[in-house]
């Protein structure tokens, strides 16, 4: 298991949905987590989204719950009814949970189903820095990996993390780097309001995106559901070069 921890508000569920992106959603299973912010920008709540296109509010300062955590309420129910369901069901090669906090941990269906995922290779989990017994073993346990996610780091962490993933795949690993000299050739792009052209090595390339994520005219993506193509994308993202945001 990979697990990613950091101090809060370091952008660890953002990491999450790049790395995601990098796979190919298509690959991917489970869940990642957002805040709700109020209208003066207070966080208020937290939002958690599957993969499969279920939402359900996890936390909230005005909901009723006899768990809570700091101004916090954890809705029980659904972290059960749904965030584990999506744990113990998942079809895909790729599982990602975020996260493995204390609000989640309330459920010992939860900590069950996770603990049940200890080592394997294909479960990547945000987990939280602030230590309780269970997410101390979890992250000495062997078999799991743990990163370290800083606000110096966070740029690089999302390909670094696939490159662990992808070690033994040369394919996927020169699509990384191909996506790399994309990204340092900036003139390849043209970004337009519902699509990115890249003129790539081999063709023009069109990568769109909706609530299923990238999407690529390029052979190596109807195979896989990711490619080089849409890795740039990601990169310039990741890049904030504000002028190229798709």
């Amino acid at each position: 298991m990979i697990l990613l921890t950091g101090e809060p508000n370091t952008g660890k569920s953002t990491v999450m949905k790049h790395l995601i992106n990098i796979i190919g959603r298509r690959r991917c299973g489970g869940f990642y987590t957002n805040e709700i912010l109020d209208e003066n920008g207070r966080r208020i709540g937290f939002r958690t989204h599957t993969l499969t296109g279920k939402q359900f509010l996890l936390a909230h300062v005005d909901i009723e719950s006899e768990y809570q955590i700091e101004e916090f309420k954890v809705n029980l129910k659904d972290v059960e009814e749904i965030a584990v369901q999506e744990i113990l069901n998942n079809d895909r090669e790729f599982l990602f949970i975020d996260e493995i906090g204390m609000m989640q941990l309330y459920s010992p269906r939860f900590r069950d189903a996770v603990e049940s995922l200890s080592g394997s290779a294909k479960t990547i989990a945000t987990i939280s820095a602030r230590d309780n017994g269970f997410t101390w073993r979890l992250k000495k346990a062997p078999g799991n990996r743990l990163y370290t996610l800083t606000l110096d780091n966070r740029n690089d962490l999302p390909f670094m993390l696939a490159e662990e993933i992808f070690k033994d795949d040369e394919l996927f690993l020169s699509k990384i780097e191909l996506s790399k000299k994309y990204n340092s050739q900036i003139s390849r792009f043209e970004y337009l309001d519902d699509r990115v052209i890249l003129h790539s090595t081999h063709d023009t390339r069109i990568i769109t995106r909706d609530d299923k994520g990238y999407h690529c005219t390029c052979e190596y993506f109807s195979e896989t559901g990711t490619c080089s193509h849409i890795m740039a994308v990601v990169r310039n993202n990741i890049m904030r070069i504000e002028e190229f945001r798709f």
